[in-house]
């Protein structure tokens, strides 16, 4: 099946969401750790892999102040990417090298990490809330072990379309389609909370443009695609290649829990919401 209207949009939106925060919030932070080498049966014999204490990693250029990993010094020298197969998984906060490295190197590096991780998900609030289970990820301690692969960690948002409906806009089967996206927000805490609430809440009335999901830059280890090599990937020169189709935002609605509920749900973490009404022009029937 070919990547549909919906893909897109929600492929743009995370997108636009990240470097968003990120731009307008600083909502990064650059670390310099050591990196852990632990076994993932996921990824067979033949890869070897070393993960840091944090993640998501920052891998958009755009984001001015923030690091963005192109080697690791390994046993006192720095390696580029690509030696020995390296490649950097920027979604698990780790690197992978071929099989035939050691597994008892001395691996250093700085990088930058997204002070919310963001997800993509289909699961209604309640569950998100009520039936998750997710380990904190803080970043305001210091860890001295890497951090598991795969499962969502705190803090993040959780990004979804609620529903899409098209009305019409123009003779000729020009319709203005209607999205409703929804974030989950899991703070540390209420200054952070409220500083992501606060930041989306002025996105009324931004437009961002439809990036082909097949665009997207992270491929199928989370590393940046080849095509990206050497030059990275800058969301805002991205995005400028797409203006012929945007998207508005017409609408945001942001909420928290109140502290008396919450402590019932989740003790630990801060809880809000975004609501966006989004639209775009289009011929959904050509």
């Amino acid at each position: 099946m070919i990547p549909a209207f919906s893909h897109n949009v929600t492929n743009s939106f995370f997108l636009w969401f990240d470097n968003h925060l990120m731009r307008k919030a600083d909502a990064f932070k650059n670390y310099t750790t050591k990196l852990y080498n632990y076994n993932d049966p996921k990824l067979g014999n033949d890869k070897v892999v070393y993960g840091s204490p944090y993640k998501q990693w920052v891998y958009d250029q755009s984001i001015t102040g923030a690091t963005i990993p192109t080697g690791f010094t390994i046993d006192g020298t720095f390696k580029p990417t690509g030696t020995s197969g390296m490649f950097i998984d920027f979604e698990n906060g780790r690197i992978i090298f071929n099989s035939g490295v050691s597994s008892g190197l001395n691996v250093t590096g700085t990088y930058a990490v997204k002070e919310i991780n963001s997800y993509i998900t289909d699961q209604p609030e309640d569950n998100l809330i009520i039936e998750g289970k997710y380990v904190t990820n803080s970043r305001f301690t210091v860890n001295e072990t890497y951090v598991l692969p795969y499962n969502p960690v705190t803090p993040c948002a959780f990004i979804s379309i609620e529903n899409i409906d098209n009305n019409g806009f123009a003779l000729g089967g020009e319709d203005e389609t209607r999205v409703r996206m929804k974030a989950v927000v899991f703070a540390e805490n209420l200054y952070q909370l409220d500083g992501v609430l606060s930041v989306f809440a002025d996105s009324y009335n931004t437009c961002f443009n439809i990036i082909p999901m097949v665009n997207h830059p992270l491929g199928e280890y989370n590393n940046l695609k080849t095509g990206l090599y050497p030059t990275g990937y800058d969301y805002i020169n991205v995005n400028k290649q797409y203006t012929s189709n945007k998207c508005y935002i017409y609408d945001v609605t942001t909420s928290k829990i109140k502290d008396d509920v919450l402590k019932e749900l989740n003790p630990i973490l801060h809880i809000g919401f975004i609501d966006w009404n989004i639209g775009n022009i289009r011929y959904p029937r050509l």
